[in-house]
């Protein structure tokens, strides 16, 4: 097989992989669809990075997004409930008096911290394990607190990824997250061997 057959296959796997993301978001009404799809997606994605033979794409992004449904959800919504909380500190911290504002913002940088952390880590660990909610917590913090490199690996990938994607805002209608899923589940798999 030429490598242009290849590269187009390869191309055409991700655009497939991108459209099963977005109807499925929308098959969970969006609310209960955006964070099992966004796992979805990554369980596909380590699928292919671990070299595991795809018999149907669409079979097994189903079969992943009903696997991490619940879980997905429940820490999805939480810690987005908690970075919203966060940013909403941030930006009414300058309204507190003076005195109270060094603490607050010490406060928010430091769950700025363990945020960064946990999305970093997040969808990763919830498709390599199979662990309680709050075990996979756990997991997250220590991959984080555990590999400085992998952080900083994540945070110049991601740089890079939405710099293409601001010269080139067409390729986010074929690739979507996929980019973003791929260096970070690349990132974690590393870190979680490590971790085992």
């Amino acid at each position: 097989m030429s490598k242009t057959v290849k590269l187009t296959d390869w191309i055409f796997e991700i655009f497939s992989l991108q459209i099963l993301w977005i109807i499925h978001i929308f098959k969970g009404f969006i609310v209960l669809g955006i964070f099992p799809s966004i796992a979805a997606v990554f369980a596909v994605v380590r699928h292919w990075l671990l070299k595991r033979e795809v018999e149907s794409l669409s079979y097994i992004f189903k079969q992943y997004y009903k696997e991490n449904f619940k879980t997905a959800n429940i820490l999805g919504w939480f810690f987005s409930s908690i970075t919203f909380i966060v940013i909403m500190n941030f930006i009414y911290t300058a309204y507190y008096p003076e005195q109270i504002q060094i603490i607050m913002y010490a406060a928010v940088i430091f769950m700025a911290i363990i945020l960064l952390i946990v999305w970093a880590y997040l969808f990763p660990a919830i498709v390599h394990y199979k662990l309680s909610i709050y075990e996979l917590f756990l997991v997250v913090l220590k991959a984080g607190f555990s590999s400085l490199k992998g952080i900083i690996f994540q945070l110049v990938s991601a740089v890079i990824i939405f710099v293409i994607i601001f010269k080139l805002p067409g390729l986010v209608l074929i690739f979507g997250i996929i980019p973003v899923a791929f260096t970070q589940t690349a990132i974690s798999i590393k870190v979680f061997h490590e971790l085992n």
